[in-house]
């Protein structure tokens, strides 16, 4: 009977070696399900295949370790299917190396003893490499153990040891070591590599999904290190980097769950939601009682239920995803979308403001000290600030417009719509695709260009430009892109000589009201601070105390300077600003936004802002470089 069924799998597998080679050869993706519950997955001729072999006994977690990358196999280690895995295996090996010159296996397993002598902490990664090749790749073994080292979870560094061996495999399997060619052995090596199971618990078998999502991410780019030390990728003419290794598009998986998830992000605007419709009466009202009661603000009601937004945005199966970037910021987003949901349910409530907490966090010191700085240096007004000399309605609508206009002819996506709108607060803001303006507003000639640039030429901006990209969640935004867009949208009113002392003045007094909020003051103790204290004029104090306690206590807007400060901190480290406009996502997000761009899964921005093809101002942002956020409005000075 045995024999029977081994013949049997050895015939799948002949049937399915066939038809991958043959795919191969062509540079056609490759997609199978093999015999025993396996699967192989080939995104493009590449030089090397990572391997993992199912033992008898539980092994839950250790396959996803393969599954991030571009070239992997997995499948049973029962031995009636290994003759048919180990020919499948020699003919793919064969089909590349015929391409490349070289190939790689890479074969990965748990072992519960690795570095056992060595760790100092049940929780400490250990890896310890096996081959039988050290001396025909050295290199590719030291980078390999460098990559590894460099492996932290939970703030524990990994422990990394290596040994030769003339048999790669794990504990009671049959070794593959057989797969190069006989016709063709020089150039093709195998590598093993045992992992310490820290995702899961050693008794129970019970996976640590965090500990696994952080571990799986890590271990990649360690692989993907190696393999293009192996392959000579970085020193070769193109000098490609080692991420473009991985995977080069999203799968229907992926896809799917990224769309799920954009459309319940879509389905509601958190920021109007929080924002009163009754912004002016209130004003009205809070002058009347001279200054000295807090008004009673109105917000729109919620057009469904958050309970149910919720039951949708956790029955989408994120842990389908393989691609442990892809993953990443997905897991991120729901989590996001979770907490944007509990805030709007308690919406004008006490428990708004930890809501509150949790998406934006809170100033810390530092912040609150450089806003100080800021009201220090800059303590009055420099300019008027009331209704006098200030911009029509009609012409900021006209004016907005024509800058839209600007950008469409760049690019035929970008067509944002202009809507006067009476239940915001006297400003403008970007809902989506639209450039929502208070009938309200009041703005001075001197700010009309520095707002076209914030408003459309950041927000917008990077709103359409995300929509070009295969990736949804780049215009839906990331999980906490707010304060790389708001950093972005004042360092381009900077850039085209927009950036007043005034609105400094404003961006740090929005970081005292906050932190004055958190600190338990009341709404009038912030105005009078901000009023009386800080001499701003009242309604420029009421309209930043009502931002901050809309909702119940909302932080945001201590981010807009924080923002800022990164920004300039980002620009000092010599960086370039142009992937930033690839869509709505965070500074903690370009690691893997630039991956994805080197692995061909994301294209270079679409559109970058109008003053990028004006040479002053490219030497103007060439000059903010190692500049403080108080010295851009000095320097103008």
């Amino acid at each position: 009977m045995s024999i029977d069924k081994t013949t049997s799998n050895a015939d799948s597998f002949a049937d399915i070696t066939d038809a991958v080679c043959d795919r191969l050869a062509k540079n056609e993706r490759v997609r199978r399900t093999l015999p025993g519950h396996g699967r192989l997955r080939i995104d493009r001729q590449l030089p090397f295949l990572c391997i993992h072999r199912t033992p008898d006994h539980d092994d839950a977690g250790t396959r996803q370790l393969v599954t991030s990358e571009a070239a992997y196999l997995f499948a049973s280690g029962k031995r009636e299917f290994h003759e048919g895995l180990l020919k499948l295996c020699q003919q793919i090996t064969a089909t590349l190396q015929e391409h490349f010159g070289t190939f790689l296996s890479l074969e990965i397993w748990a072992d519960s003893n690795c570095g056992q002598h060595e760790v100092q902490s049940t929780a400490q990664p250990a890896f310890e490499i096996f081959t039988p090749d050290f001396d025909s790749m050295p290199s590719t073994i030291e980078a390999f153990t460098a990559a590894l080292a460099a492996v932290n979870i939970d703030g524990h560094d990994a422990v990394v040891s290596s040994q030769h061996c003339d048999e790669v495999a794990p504990p009671g399997l049959q070794p593959l070591n057989h797969i190069c060619p006989e016709a063709s052995p020089v150039g093709c090596c195998t590598i093993g590599l045992a992992v310490r199971p820290i995702y899961r618990d050693p008794q129970s078998g019970v996976t640590f999904p965090m500990i696994l999502r952080d571990l799986r991410w890590q271990l990649s780019r360690a692989l993907r290190k190696a393999i293009a030390q192996f392959a000579g990728l970085e020193s070769s003419a193109d000098g490609a980097h080692f991420e473009s290794l991985g995977p080069t598009s999203l799968v229907k998986a992926a896809r799917l769950i990224d769309q799920q998830l954009c459309e319940v992000a879509e389905s509601f605007d958190f920021l109007l939601q929080v924002t009163p419709v009754n912004s002016e009466a209130a004003w009205e009202e809070f002058q009347e009682h001279g200054y000295q009661q807090e008004p009673n603000l109105h917000y729109r009601p919620l057009p469904w239920h958050t309970s149910l937004l919720k039951r949708r945005v956790f029955d989408i199966e994120i842990e389908r995803i393989e691609d442990a970037t892809l993953g990443h910021l997905c897991w991120e987003k729901q989590e996001e979308i979770d907490r944007q949901l509990t805030a709007l349910r308690d919406i004008n409530t006490p428990h708004f403001v930890h809501s509150s907490l949790q998406l934006y966090g809170a100033p810390d010191d530092s912040l609150v000290k450089l806003a100080e700085t800021i009201l220090q240096r800059f303590p009055e007004p420099t300019a008027a600030t009331g209704d006098e000399g200030c911009v029509s309605i009609d012409t900021i609508v006209e004016r907005s417009r024509e800058e839209i206009d600007h950008y469409h002819q760049q690019m035929h996506e970008f067509n944002a719509k202009v809507e006067v709108c009476d239940q915001i607060a006297s400003g403008m803001m970007v809902s989506g695709d639209r450039l929502l303006i208070s009938p309200n507003v009041k703005l001075q000639p001197d700010r009309l260009e520095a707002l076209m640039h914030h408003e459309i030429g950041t927000h917008l901006l990077t709103y359409f430009n995300g929509r070009c990209q295969p990736f949804r969640q780049l215009y839906s935004g990331l999980a906490g892109y707010d304060e790389l867009q708001e950093g972005l949208a004042i360092m381009s009113e900077y850039l085209t000589g927009g950036l007043t002392a005034n609105r400094l003045r404003s961006v740090a007094g929005r970081v005292i009201a906050v932190r004055s909020m958190i600190s338990g003051a009341s709404f009038t103790e912030t105005f009078s601070r901000l009023h009386y204290g800080l001499q701003f004029s009242a309604r420029q104090a009421f309209v930043t105390t009502l931002r901050v306690f809309r909702g119940g206590g909302l932080t945001k807007d201590f981010i807009y300077l924080r923002g800022l400060k990164g920004v300039l901190d980002y620009l000092s480290g010599g960086h370039d600003i142009e992937p930033l406009y690839v869509g709505k996502i965070g500074l903690h997000h370009l690691p893997y936004i630039q991956e994805m761009r080197r692995r061909g899964i994301l294209d270079a921005p679409g559109v970058l802002p109008r003053f990028w093809d004006d040479d002053g101002l490219r030497d103007r942002l060439e000059a903010c470089r190692g500049l403080t956020v108080p010295d851009l409005v000095e320097n103008e000075r």
